[in-house]
């Protein structure tokens, strides 16, 4: 094989991967369920990666005693389901599942974080535990790339309550979700 057809097949090949990228998540945004996400405030500074904002959602600290939850054993980097049903467009916690659930609107996550709580009886003495009592929840969707200038602005109004943002996002039959838009004081920001 020459030189200059193995240089072919290395662009080939790159220009598939990039593109399998771009189509995996197109096809979530054509096939998939919109949801608007409320976000939390959260402090980020990156002067390599552009104007951008670092999200925390609502949904990434789920407390088990309020949400309920299929099993409620779970470790760090274990695969988490999130049900979701959708209250005035708003994705609102369900039900924690460990594999993706039938028939349900849902979204897939890692946990990062767990906090532990142990049942006592009433002298004291565990009788059973640990088992997860909170989880922090990263979704992949925890960054946006917004128009130059405005990500310290949508910061702000974060950290000051001013004004809310909420995130628009699409989920697909498998749990995978893509930011579509953010929306400020409910107004979509133009890209």
């Amino acid at each position: 094989m020459t030189q200059k057809k193995i240089f072919y097949l290395t662009i080939v090949f790159w220009l598939l991967i990039f593109s399998g990228f771009i189509a995996y998540k197109e096809y979530t945004l054509m096939t998939g369920t919109e949801v608007i996400l409320k976000t939390e405030p959260v402090d980020p500074r990156d002067l390599f990666r552009g104007d951008y904002v670092t999200l925390n959602y609502e949904i990434s600290a789920l407390d088990l005693e309020e949400i309920q939850a299929a099993d409620p054993y779970f470790e760090y980097n274990d695969r988490i389901y999130l049900a979701l049903e959708l209250e005035d467009g708003y994705g609102v916690p369900k039900k924690v599942y460990r594999t993706s659930p039938d028939n349900e609107l849902y979204i897939k996550g890692t946990v990062k974080e767990v906090i532990y709580d142990w049942e006592t009886d009433e002298d004291g003495i565990t009788t059973e535990g640990p088992y997860s009592k909170e989880l922090r929840v990263k979704y992949g969707i925890e960054s946006y790339f917004v128009p130059e200038g405005r990500g310290i602005e949508i910061e702000s109004q974060q950290w000051a309550g001013r004004a809310g943002v909420d995130v628009k996002v699409v989920v697909d039959k498998y749990g995978n979700a893509v930011i579509k838009s953010l929306l400020v004081e409910g107004k979509e920001i133009e890209i």
